[in-house]
């Protein structure tokens, strides 16, 4: 009986309790472990954009857990690297080593400038270690296909495929308990960062057509925490800060709608996205109110599982809490098609074999 494959998986962005990205990483881990890989996690313990770490230490982490995987590679047959500027030394000593590299793609260089302004001016450096690491890369596998359109052409080659976000639907379930908050809601479950519409959802709150007897609930934490803690006067804002990955499926499935209002900040949504939270909020049976942006505008309509509203409107995210919460029968007809979805196209199991396909098909066409 041959042996199972053996996978690294390298993960430069810290996987932190309650975010988004520990979560990605957890699910295709199990998923991967269901198809029968055998996968190790090599993760550092001090990046993220919610990390209080000087960039001196971070430097310091990236190089350790990088140093790590290279003293080890030749026992694994392939690499899956979660997109990151600063894994360029492993794809680099992968590639004389003959270990095939695929890294998972869930934004563009430009992010980086977005979550962190003053580094901009060095946004030609980092698209230059990005593109160097995907020229070489065994197989390249995008979020959306709008960013893989983006990926072929910013790489040159055509080894790119998509494999979006999904959610758990053994946790993720329309049926189970509900979170003990009074009253109606509507809550934000994900990072505290710019192009999340923090302060386009906080101002709706104020909006004329916001209804008067429902909160807004935030469950995350991150850069722009400033402006949630300087909202908290208000008694119909509730912020949770990050909470277990365990406990989010109650807060979603007590909400009104779940909230899914990202923004386009200097055309870093214009590939499209595909947020977790959007997936999972589905999977609970919960309508959402998504902004107008490629490939999440796309499922929700296709799906018929919630609103789609402009990006950074207040008024329109206000409008269209109203709306849901003056139709709850329409309002619950759209939770349950989004839950349909989820179960029929977007677990978390469907996911890990696509990526299977592609990480056994690499393995089988590497040159070591």
């Amino acid at each position: 009986m041959s042996r199972p494959l053996r996978l690294a998986y390298l993960s430069l962005e810290t996987p932190r309790p309650g975010q988004a990205s520990q979560t990605h990483i957890d699910e295709i881990i199990a998923s991967l472990r269901q198809s029968g890989w055998d996968v190790e996690l090599f993760a550092t313990s001090r990046g993220g954009a919610s990390a209080r770490t000087s960039f001196l230490h971070r430097l310091l982490d990236y190089g350790r857990v990088q140093l790590a995987l290279a003293r080890r590679l030749g026992a694994f047959d392939a690499v899956f690297v979660r997109s990151h500027v600063m894994a360029l030394p492993l794809a680099l000593w992968a590639r004389r080593r003959g270990i095939p590299v695929v890294h998972e793609i869930n934004g563009k260089p430009a992010d980086i400038g977005v979550t962190y302004p003053a580094l901009k001016p060095l946004a030609p450096l980092f698209a230059w270690l990005y593109r160097t690491q995907y020229r070489m890369a065994a197989h390249l596998i995008a979020v959306t296909e709008g960013l893989a359109q983006w990926a072929r052409a910013f790489a040159g080659h055509g080894r790119v495929s998509v494999v979006s976000n999904g959610a758990n639907t053994d946790l993720f379930t329309p049926g189970g308990p509900r979170a003990d908050i009074a009253g109606r809601y509507v809550v934000f479950v994900g990072g505290l960062v710019a192009w999340h519409g923090v302060g386009t959802m906080l101002a709706a709150l104020h909006e004329p057509a916001w209804p008067a007897d429902v909160r807004l609930v935030i469950v995350g934490d991150g850069i722009e925490r400033g402006r949630v803690e300087a909202a908290k006067a208000d008694s119909r804002l509730l912020w949770l800060g990050r909470q277990p990955y365990e406990a989010v499926p109650a807060l979603l499935r007590g909400a009104l709608a779940a909230l899914c209002v990202i923004e386009d900040q200097d055309g870093r949504s214009a590939s499209g996205v595909a947020p977790l939270k959007l997936f999972e909020a589905m999977a609970c049976g919960v309508p959402v109110i998504a902004s107008e942006l490629p490939f999440q505008a796309q499922i929700v309509r296709q799906a018929g599982a919630g609103l789609v509203v402009p990006p950074a409107s207040p008024s329109a995210i206000a409008a269209a809490v109203r709306t849901l919460g003056e139709a709850p029968d329409e309002a619950a007809a759209l939770g349950r098609n989004g839950a349909d979805y989820v179960v029929r196209e977007a677990s978390w199991r469907q996911r890990g074999r696509e990526i299977d396909r592609i990480l056994a098909s690499v393995a089988a066409g590497g040159s070591r």
